[in-house]
């Protein structure tokens, strides 16, 4: 068997997991680029935690304890959330403006 072949396998599939890396591969916006404070969205962790909620809010079901979570920091949080926002770079007032756009499940 070949191990370089195998190698070659685990990091393209490796790298086919890293999202940041395949969007700058292909030269693809921030998914919250449309609400860059100042134009860019700052990649890092606070960008990632945001993104992650509102991936948990879109697809999770709302009795689990992501879904909660995430509408908590989304639109409960007083602080946690803006500071967060602007740690990414994202303007808060905005993205919770178009987040709450959406019909949340009961």
């Amino acid at each position: 068997m070949d191990q370089r072949r195998l190698d070659t396998l685990e990091e393209l599939t490796l790298a086919s997991l890293d999202l940041r890396a395949l969007r700058e591969r292909f030269g693809l916006p921030h998914p919250l680029s449309k609400f860059a404070a100042n134009g860019t969205v700052k990649e890092g962790p606070y960008a990632d935690a945001i993104l992650e909620f509102v991936h948990e809010l879109t697809w999770d079901e709302p009795d689990r304890e992501m879904h909660k979570a995430a509408v908590w920091f989304l639109f409960d949080s007083e602080h946690a959330f803006f500071v967060v926002c602007a740690e990414a770079g994202i303007d808060a007032k905005r993205l919770r403006h178009h987040l709450q756009g959406f019909p949340q499940p009961e």
